[in-house]
């Protein structure tokens, strides 16, 4: 996604592309799995050198706020710390801001950490954070999470004496903006650093100069990428290793090559081809973490609401009555995936769960095709032609477009599937007349903080950057409007649950499934997050012998 950081739809489409996503293999048990828990045992020595799978490709650029995708989300939270870090269980903890506090519904008061150091020695200040931070406002940087910022007014350093202090202010009520500081868009570069490499900031000649406890030694843009622990990190202790390297296998193939060859250590995100036999391998283990344990989802975007088939809502509810959800996330996803009722699944649920888990549960049904296709009669849609595109060369697409076909066919549709060449694919998320051909599309979206009022407000807002179809219901706007600016995490997901009730019946976005988080640790490397909390923190210190 171009527009918006904390969902991501484009590059998890490529992601999936690069690493030969998908694979209907059998269902496999994973080697490791347990319900409760959201951290892989934690490390209990340290190492010299550890190699890590990169994810598909190697950075665009050092620049953390340039590129919101696996790779950077991977990489960069060791180079560059935020304000805040997100744990694995995704509640937030103090990073270069050892303290937060709301006053009030517009202002947001953080205590900056002392005594902290950039990696070449020079003091980190109250002004390196502010700088930081509105570069995320400033057009010129054409910083990924610019949009997150759309509600903040001003950025300031604190006055008086005392603890360095920023202070935020908001033009309208806010209660979660506070989470993106738990991301890239709130990391901290060097001021002086940053404006002496001008526009040459994050590339593999100017590099970047953060505070994280790694610093980049080696990275030609395109190859391996190379760091080093930081002499002047202020949480030095916490470093278990030394170097780590980061490779960036471009197919699934190279990547499971890898790591039987044991040249690669461990990985997040495992592509779904090698879950099979990574199950089974010896020297490591896979695994797989719970239901929820990652907030990505595979959906199915109406291109435009007011046209074809899939215009009239009961069409749109006769695919998803009859879709085979659990078949889907048995067959093609090797069982390291579940149905998915809602967009904003059990993944995006950072509070309330127990609010959320009722409302979802009402929503959860099985495959019924005989409703759907009397739900297809009633709005005259037998024999109509539905266009379906997906980006070609992804076995996972391909597989799961196929299923909608077939599904669409027992119901009464005449689904034509068109794959695309991954750039004429990647121009649907951009521009309207790339989607004009289409009446939907597969896509795979994940939302880096567990809030389901930023993956809502994506795209169910007339505003929203992920509103491919067009969708306008004022009733689910003034729901998820409402939900930003309300402190109280109950009454929040109240007012989402009531936006998301009405979603499940408009059905601008059908979902499908959603993924679990997969994680491959050799016998060599312990402690990382069974979860995408890894986005969210410097997790790469952590990391160590068993």
């Amino acid at each position: 996604m171009r527009t918006a950081v904390l969902a991501a739809v484009v590059t998890a489409a490529l992601t999936l592309a690069a690493c030969g996503g998908g694979g209907g293999g059998k269902a496999a048990a994973p080697t490791a799995f347990a319900k409760d828990r959201s951290d892989t045992p934690a490390a209990q020595g340290d190492l010299d050198s550890y190699t890590w799978y990169g994810d598909y490709r190697a950075p665009y650029s050092l620049d953390p706020v340039k590129n919101a995708d696996y790779p950077e989300q991977t990489v960069l939270p060791n180079i560059c710390e935020s304000l805040l870090r997100v744990k694995s269980d995704y509640t937030l903890e103090p990073g270069l801001a050892t303290k937060w506090e709301q006053p009030d519904p517009r202002t947001l008061l953080l205590t900056v950490r002392d005594g902290v150091k950039f990696a070449d020695g020079t003091p980190m200040t109250v002004a390196d954070v502010v700088y930081s931070l509105e570069r995320n406002r400033d057009t010129r940087t054409v910083s990924s999470y610019a949009s997150l910022y759309a509600n903040v007014a001003s950025i300031t350093a604190g006055t008086g004496a005392g603890a360095a202090t920023v202070k935020i202010a908001f033009r309208t009520d806010d209660a979660v903006f506070v989470k993106v500081l738990a991301t890239l868009g709130g990391s901290v570069v060097s001021r002086a650093h940053a404006k002496a490499k001008g526009a040459d900031l994050g590339t593999p000649k100017a590099g970047v100069l953060c505070t994280g406890p790694y610093r980049v030694t080696s990275f030609d843009g395109a190859g391996d990428l190379t760091m080093e622990r930081n002499d002047h990190y202020w949480d030095a202790g916490a470093v278990r290793s030394k170097k780590v390297t980061f490779v960036f296998p471009a197919s699934a193939k190279a990547l499971g090559n890898a790591i039987a060859g044991k040249a690669v250590d461990g990985g997040f995100n495992i592509p779904s081809p090698l879950v099979p036999t990574l199950a089974k391998a010896n020297g490591g283990t896979l695994w797989t973490g719970a239901e929820g344990s990652s907030p990505q989802n595979l959906d199915l975007v109406v291109s435009d609401l007011r046209k074809g088939p899939l215009a009239d809502p009961r069409t749109r509810q006769a695919l998803s009555r009859a879709l085979d959800r659990e078949g889907i996330a048995r067959s093609i996803f090797s069982a390291a995936a579940d149905p998915l009722y809602a967009v904003a699944g059990p993944g995006t649920w950072g509070y309330a769960r127990d609010r959320f888990q009722r409302a979802y549960d009402e929503l959860t049904v099985k495959a019924d095709p005989a409703a759907a296709k009397e739900l297809i009669t009633r709005a005259g849609a037998e024999g109509r032609k539905v266009k379906l595109a997906y980006p070609t060369g992804i076995e996972l697409y391909a597989e799961v477009a196929t299923t909608l076909q077939q599904t669409a066919e027992r119901i009464g549709l005449d689904m034509e599937i068109v794959g695309l060449p991954l750039a004429q694919y990647g121009e649907m998320f951009i521009d309207p007349a790339a989607r004009e051909p289409y009446d939907a599309f597969l896509t795979m979206n994940y939302i880096q903080i567990t809030e389901p009022a930023f993956l809502y407000g994506f795209i169910a807002t007339p505003d929203g950057p992920q509103n491919y179809g067009g969708y306008d219901n004022p009733e689910v706007a003034d729901r998820i409007t409402r939900a930003f600016g309300t402190t109280d995490d109950r009454a929040r997901a109240d007012l989402l649950i009531e936006a998301q009730e009405r979603l499940a019946q408009d059905l601008p976005w059908i979902p499908i499934v959603a993924p679990r988080a997969t994680v491959y640790l050799s016998d060599k490397v312990a402690g990382v997050p069974l979860t995408f909390g890894y986005m969210g923190r410097p997790w790469a210190a952590a990391v160590g012998a068993p």
